[in-house]
């Protein structure tokens, strides 16, 4: 099994994997295309971004996108808000699906939260803390239990070691019971909010 760095080149597979993994996200429902844009901002965008793949040969069979991302999603939707709205136009049936309308609905959010939060640091900077994450890994069904995505969080937690972090973190949805055993069974922890559990886990690299 090969453990390489993913390049413009690679989105095409990268963008199979993820519709196969997660089928029934708002992202997997805007189509293809929307999926591998989404994974071009995370690679070419302002990001300090590791993005590997896992190959059987010249088949990926695996990818993981982490590193210290900025606006991973607001970033996304800006510069694809276009695309996004002609998705919207020429498939006007998405918006009847509750998940999908969902998203459009944080993503607005997040878009003024942003908003905001320049304006604040316009009149008051402050430093950035950047903080290492897992942003997106998956690997195809017909590969899974395989040990691959142990593979790739290994390699992943290698770089984030090398470059000085001593904490990881992700989010997962709480529903997720195989992803969640998954990540706890390598060390990973809840993060508990006001004493509730939202999906945020948390690995210490000390």
């Amino acid at each position: 099994m090969l453990i390489r760095l993913l390049s413009e080149a690679d989105l095409k597979s990268v963008a199979n994997i993820h519709s196969m993994t997660f089928p029934e996200s708002a992202l997997t429902k805007f189509g293809a295309e929307s999926i591998r844009r989404y994974y071009l901002w995370q690679l070419n965008g302002p990001h300090k971004s590791l993005c590997i793949g896992a190959f059987d040969e010249t088949k990926m069979v695996g990818f993981c996108f982490a590193g210290v991302f900025r606006e991973a999603e607001t970033g996304f939707l800006r510069k694809n808000r276009i695309f996004l709205i002609w998705r919207i136009m020429t498939h006007p049936w998405l918006l009847n699906n509750e998940i999908v309308r969902d998203r459009i609905n944080y993503g607005l959010q997040a878009l003024k939260r942003l908003a905001r939060k320049k304006k604040a640091q316009a009149a008051q900077p402050k430093p950035a803390v950047e903080r290492f994450g897992i942003l997106s890994i998956a690997v195809h069904p017909q590969y899974q239990a395989l040990g691959i995505g142990k593979l790739l969080m290994a390699d992943v937690e290698t770089s984030a070691r090398q470059g000085g972090f001593n904490l990881m973190r992700l989010s997962v949805h709480p529903n997720n019971r195989q992803a969640v055993l998954f990540y706890e069974g390598l060390g990973w922890k809840k993060k508990l909010t006001n004493g509730a559990w939202e999906g945020y886990m948390e690995k210490s690299l000390d």
